[in-house]
Parts: structure tokens; C-alpha cells; sequence
């Protein structure tokens, strides 16, 4: 209910405006019982006069000035359907490449956005809830103020109406929304599944005969089902209840109704015009029961959208390297740092000290899950909850804009994909970068005859995720996009899949060339590429065994065993 409150409270002005349309409508909408009561008054004499026709014009005016405050209202709903759509889609955009790494770590990303689509039930749920209900509670309120002037009566069965009302749906209010909820989960549990056999498309094609997909389905759309119904049961507890108290409220109302007209307390006309009342606000009490799941609609999206927009998000804030002084490349230190995964007990790097100086060639070394990847990802700012520090020249991480530092830094990460855009997005990111920059970087990276191939050269379009693209060319594309900008570190990590020793080793030597004085570590166990760094170091079980030249580490039994699991 909060989120509900909070997004009514960014858009407070529009709906005020569709407030004041609605209560004035209500209130010239009560021109239609009190017309028809004087109508009748004047039609009972056996003859039209004057007045009944001036009453019968100024019924048919109002009616025509609530249709055109309906339209305003109309019209105010639809921006503000406009303006929340618009608002998700660019805080969705602003907030995805700022999520923590961190807490990422028990979601799959792309499926977490599929609750975007929510925004769309949301729009169409607040509308009417706007429109519909609001109309409803005023035209409940002012029908039962008419009514009260009629005879002090209904005042007592108008308590007895709005008491019921509140109980009935604060009785069954929550048990609708934790239904809600629940059935919410298991919509998304099976679209999940649903584009997860999709991803592994050809892992379900080659295997045979499998029942897993109609298995895990079936244990999705059951639980589904199941939840479904529950919350079938709420609904159905809530419009039954109110067929109960219609039928009474509205007997008794007549049986009033009659008593006063025998009694003489009211005449004919007034008898006619309560009843119309009592019709229309009976109507209003209907649409508010029977549209409650409109309410629980919106309340469950609310809160699917803040599986996303409740997620931690970077701080944007702190010192630029580039307002500083940076001779050649940037200089890194980093000491005693340690780190956890938060949903891990075992520290997956433990007391890790080195320098590199800058302009430095670093070769990081070690076995799989022996920390080299944290450690990277720890150096680009991906994991705040280290101990320790990690020192970039002169300035902790901690300090640093984190947008700042990664725009200097050019990494080749295993994770970085190509995706859905031209070949010159995918380099540069949107950047205005100069085309002589692009040019280099492609031919740098040896993809100069790749693009001269294509029929719509850097502004062909590619698909995400690289599948029709050779793992060799996403690679490079993506190798592009890291020196286009000429960082001042370098990273690369995992860039050699699909390429020839030869490719390799020529684009190695152009990288650690002194023509460049950029920073780099690089993620290998080649003794090639070893050699043509400065240093290398040793990583096992996430500390640091070793550090030093080539020949320095040659003979280190790890060095020894790398070689012979990778040769």
C-alpha cells in the first residue's frame, strides 16, 4: 500500500485535477433526482407548464457539462498513463547499469526485467481505479448526503452501508493481495522457465526425448492454479457478501421508503428520487466490490516493479581521475585486500597485496576459482564490500566517481557481450567518439576485413548475444570497444577463445608495444604472453603465491603444473 501512496504522491497534482472533475460532476449529477422529484411535482397538476420545460433543459445541460468533465477526466488519465510508462521505462534504463553486482548475485538479469511488463497493468489498473472508483465513492457520498435530507432515517441505513462496506473489504483485503502476490510468482516462475528452455534451445533439441519441459511446467502452472484459485475464493467471498447486503439494504430502503410516504413524512416525488439514489448508489457500491481485483492488480505490480527499482543501486559521486595530473597509465595499489560473496562463508580472496606501477604489463596467472576474476571485478568497482583498499594513483577506490574511473579503463571481461545494435554502437557504446578512433580500434584488433564484408559496414545491425556471429568476431568486437577510447588500464580477460596462436600472439605484442603507455593486466596462463609482460602473479586458492618477472617465477611448481594443464 505504501508503494500505491508513494506513486499517487509524485503524480498528487494531475490527480487532485481529476478530484475536482469528479466531485464536480457528483455534485451536478445530483441534478438528476431533484430535477425528476420537481418534475414530477409539476407534471401531477394534468399539465406541462414553463417550468417543466426549463427543468427538462437544464437536466439535459448538466448532463452534457458531467459528459465533458468525463472527458477531462478521460484525458488526464491517459497522460497520467503516459507519464508513469515513460517514468518506469527511463528509471529502468537509469537503474541497470548502475545495480550492484552484489545483488545481482541470486538473479538472473534479463528475467528480472520481464517485470517491467507490469508497468502496463499498472497503467490500465489505475485508470480505473481513478475513474471508476473515484466516481463511485463520490457518487456513494453525496447520494447518502441527498438521501439524508430526505428523511434523518437514512441517515442510520447510510452508516449501516459505508460500516459494511469498510468491513467487508478490510476483512478480505489482505488475504487478496497475498494471493495476488503469490499468483504473480508463479506467472513469473513459468515465464522464466519458459525462456530459460529457450536460451538452451539446442540442449533441449539434441537430447531427445526428454520430459523435463512438461514437467517443470506442469509443476508451474499447477502452482499457479492452485494460488489461482484461492484468490478466486476471495473474490468470490467479497461479491457474495455484498449480493447478501444489497438484497437487505435495498428492501429495507423501500420498506423506509414506503413507511414515510404513508406516514406523509415524503410525497411521491421525493419517494421516486430516493429510490433513483438508492439505485445509483447501490450501482457504485457493486462497482467497487466487483472491481477490487483492479486494486489488487495494481497493488502486485506495484511490487513486482520493486523486485527491480528496490535493488541497490552504485553512488554516483566522488573525485574524477581526470581532473588529476596522470602520467602515462594509472598506477594501482592494492593491500591487504579481502573479500566474500555475501552468500558464502569462505573468503574468496584473503590477504592480496601488489603494486603496478604505471604503464606496467601484468600478467595475473592461477587456476580456475583460484580469485582471479574477483579480484578483476573488484578492481573495476563491481564488489564495494571489500576489506582492505585498492589505491588508484594515489586515490582510494572509495573515493572515486565509479563512472569516472570505469570510463578510463578499458576491460575485456569473459562477460561482455555483444548486443542488440549496430556494429558502431556495439564499439562505441553511444560515445561521440572520432571515426578515426573506430577505424584503429577495428584495425587493431584485426577486424578490418570483417567489416569491409559487411553490406552495411559499422552501421550493420547485430543481434544480442552474439549467436550468429562467430565467437572469434564477437570477441574482437568486443576487444574493439575496450581500446577505442584509449584507457588508461587495460584489461583482458579471456579474450583468446576462437583465435590462432599466431592472431594471438601478433595482437599481444602490438598491446604491450611501448608505442602504447596504457596500464595492463591480463588474465592468462600462456608463458608467451608471460614473457612479454613485465610481471606476473601467481594466484591459488585465493592468495597470491607469487610475484615477479618471467624467469623470476619460471620455476615455481604452480607456474609448472598451469603448463601442464593448459598445454
Amino acid at each position: 500500500m505504501q508503494r500505491f501512496l508513494n506513486l499517487l504522491s509524485i503524480e498528487k497534482r494531475e490527480i487532485i485535477y481529476l478530484y475536482v472533475y469528479a466531485v464536480a460532476a457528483g455534485l451536478i449529477s445530483l441534478a438528476l433526482p431533484l430535477g425528476i422529484q420537481s418534475i414530477i411535482g409539476f407534471v401531477s397538476s394534468g399539465q406541462i407548464s414553463v417550468s417543466v420545460i426549463v427543468l427538462i433543459g437544464l437536466i439535459v445541460l448538466a448532463l452534457l457539462i458531467v459528459g465533458g468533465l468525463q472527458v477531462m477526466q478521460l484525458w488526464l488519465v491517459e497522460y497520467l498513463q503516459q507519464r508513469i510508462f515513460a517514468r518506469n521505462a527511463f528509471d529502468f534504463a537509469y537503474r541497470i547499469p548502475r545495480l550492484q553486482a552484489e545483488a545481482l548475485n541470486k538473479y538472473y538479469p534479463p528475467e528480472l526485467m520481464n517485470r517491467f511488463f507490469d508497468v502496463v497493468s499498472l497503467q490500465k489498473g489505475l485508470a480505473k481505479i481513478l475513474l471508476d472508483f473515484s466516481y463511485a465513492v463520490i457518487q456513494i457520498i453525496f447520494g447518502l448526503i441527498l438521501l439524508s435530507l430526505y428523511h434523518p432515517y437514512f441517515i442510520f441505513l447510510g452508516v449501516i452501508l459505508v460500516v459494511v462496506l469498510v468491513f467487508i473489504i478490510w476483512r478480505t483485503g489482505d488475504k487478496g493481495v497475498e494471493t495476488s502476490i503469490r499468483e504473480s510468482k508463479y506467472k513469473y516462475k513459468l515465464v522464466a522457465w519458459l525462456e530459460e528452455m529457450a536460451r538452451s534451445l539446442s540442449t533441449f533439441k539434441l537430447v531427445g526425448h526428454t520430459d523435463l519441459p512438461m514437467q517443470r511446467t506442469d509443476g508451474y502452472v499447477s502452482s499457479y492454479l492452485e494460488v489461482r484459485k484461492e484468490h478466486f475464493k476471495v473474490l468470490m467471498t467479497q461479491y457474495l457478501s455484498f449480493v447478501g447486503f444489497k438484497t437487505f439494504i435495498t428492501g429495507g430502503l423501500l420498506v423506509l421508503g414506503c413507511i414515510l410516504v404513508v406516514q406523509r413524512e415524503i410525497n411521491i416525488g421525493q419517494f421516486v428520487a430516493s429510490e433513483i439514489i438508492i439505485i445509483l448508489i447501490m450501482t457504485a457500491v457493486e462497482k467497487i466490490i466487483v472491481k477490487l481485483d483492479t486494486v489488487y492488480d495494481v497493488l502486485t505490480s506495484l511490487d513486482k516493479i520493486g523486485h527491480v527499482t528496490d535493488l541497490p543501486i552504485e553512488e554516483v559521486k566522488g573525485i574524477n581521475l581526470e581532473d588529476l595530473p596522470l602520467n602515462g597509465g594509472l598506477g594501482i595499489q592494492v593491500q591487504h585486500l579481502r573479500y566474500r560473496y555475501p552468500d558464502l562463508h569462505r573468503a574468496i580472496l584473503e590477504d592480496i597485496n601488489f603494486n603496478i606501477k604505471p604503464s606496467e604489463r601484468v600478467c595475473l596467472a592461477g587456476y580456475d576459482n583460484s580469485g582471479k576474476s574477483t579480484l578483476i571485478s573488484l578492481l573495476l568497482g563491481l564488489y564495494p564490500s571489500y576489506d582492505g583498499s585498492i589505491i588508484y594513483s594515489g586515490v582510494s577506490l572509495r573515493d572515486l566517481h565509479i563512472g569516472n574511473l570505469r570510463s578510463l579503463i578499458g576491460d575485456n571481461m569473459s562477460k561482455e557481450q555483444v548486443f542488440d545494435g549496430t556494429l558502431l554502437e556495439n564499439i562505441t557504446l553511444g560515445t561521440d567518439l572520432p571515426l578515426q578512433d573506430v577505424l584503429w580500434a577495428i584495425e587493431l584488433v584485426g577486424l578490418s576485413d570483417f567489416v569491409h564484408q559487411l553490406p552495411e559496414g559499422l552501421q550493420s545491425y547485430l543481434v544480442g548475444g552474439s549467436q550468429r556471429l562467430p565467437g572469434s568476431i564477437a570477441r574482437k568486437i568486443v576487444m574493439a570497444r575496450s581500446l577505442v577510447r584509449r584507457p588508461k588500464l587495460l584489461i583482458i580477460d579471456d579474450f583468446w577463445v576462437g583465435m590462432s596462436k599466431n592472431e594471438k600472439m601478433r595482437l599481444m605484442r602490438t598491446l604491450t608495444s611501448e608505442q602504447f603507455n596504457w596500464t595492463m593486466i591480463i588474465v592468462s596462463n600462456d608463458l608467451d604472453v608471460m614473457q612479454l609482460c613485465d610481471r606476473t602473479l601467481l594466484l591459488q586458492d585465493g592468495k597470491l603465491v607469487a610475484s615477479g618477472n618471467y624467469e623470476q617465477i619460471s620455476q615455481h611448481e604452480l607456474l609448472k603444473e598451469l603448463t601442464e594443464v593448459t598445454a
